[in-house]
């Protein structure tokens, strides 16, 4: 795999920290940028994974995906350190429960949830493509659920959580119309005066995981196992994986989940 640079939200513990963790060990020549809130929690994410045996150059930085004047320094940042980005994930995401008898408070609950879920992928995504452009083969990772698959909503026994998981499907829907505004411009730039490359947008879905996203709910797989189809997509330097297409690993394969 070429040498890569790659930025994760939310990525001090939970999934995020895993995707660093699998990714750093099975591809160490890339530089890996772990965005956290909390800049303690991050440094003792970047020792950890230092301890756990991966050598690869790990980049810490804050962010709250929510706070606009920190989203434009981290780009900033990456601008002026590496002048690109090959890989953004977008894993940062949250999971309220709404009051039953507030109104008001529900409705704050609602927007905090999309707030992080959509909005904070959308605007994210629009501040990194510039430096996603100035990749060969940028690629964008948004991590959604299981509970973001309609047919499999519906069809499934599943976890039930109305406002997370229409905020998935609301991502999901966001991945999709962000590919095919991108194909268009691609299709407009058939003799490629533009010299931008065609990203490639993904969502995702780890599966329900044991961490404390959850509560380390006891049957959940671990965020290792929940790694693996974002680690499998940021690797992937054959376009074997289309854009605009929802993943996850399964059975030790990548496939294909329902919209």
């Amino acid at each position: 795999m070429s040498e890569k640079v790659i930025l994760c939200t939310g990525a001090n513990q939970g999934l995020g920290f895993a995707i660093l963790k699998v990714a750093g060990l099975r591809h160490p020549t890339n530089t890996y940028i772990l965005c956290s809130r909390d800049l303690n929690a991050g440094q003792q994410a970047v020792q950890k994974l230092k301890d756990l045996g991966v050598t690869a150059k790990i980049d810490l930085v804050e962010l709250d995906v929510t706070n606009d004047q920190q989203i434009a320094a981290v780009v900033n940042h990456v601008t002026n350190t590496y002048g690109r980005l090959d890989v953004l994930i977008n894993n940062a995401g949250i999971i309220r429960l709404p009051s039953k008898d507030d109104l008001s408070a529900a409705r704050n609950t609602y927007n905090e949830i999309l707030n992080v879920n959509i909005t904070s992928v959308a605007l994210i995504t629009t501040a990194f493509t510039p430096l996603l452009y100035k990749s060969s083969a940028p690629k964008v990772i948004n991590i959604s659920s299981g509970l973001g698959s309609i047919q499999n909503s519906l069809t499934k026994k599943m976890g039930r959580s109305p406002p997370y998981g229409a905020s998935k499907i609301g991502m999901n829907g966001l991945t999709v119309h962000m590919q095919v505004a991108e194909n268009d411009r691609v299709e407009a730039d058939a003799d490629g005066t533009s010299g931008k490359p065609r990203i490639r947008y993904y969502a995702c879905a780890p599966g329900a995981l044991k961490t404390a996203f959850t509560n380390y709910w006891p049957n959940g797989r671990s965020p290792e196992d929940g790694a693996e189809v974002a680690v499998h997509l940021l690797a992937d330097d054959t376009n074997k994986y289309d854009g605009g297409s929802y993943w996850e690993f399964v059975d030790n394969e990548m496939k294909i989940v329902p919209w």
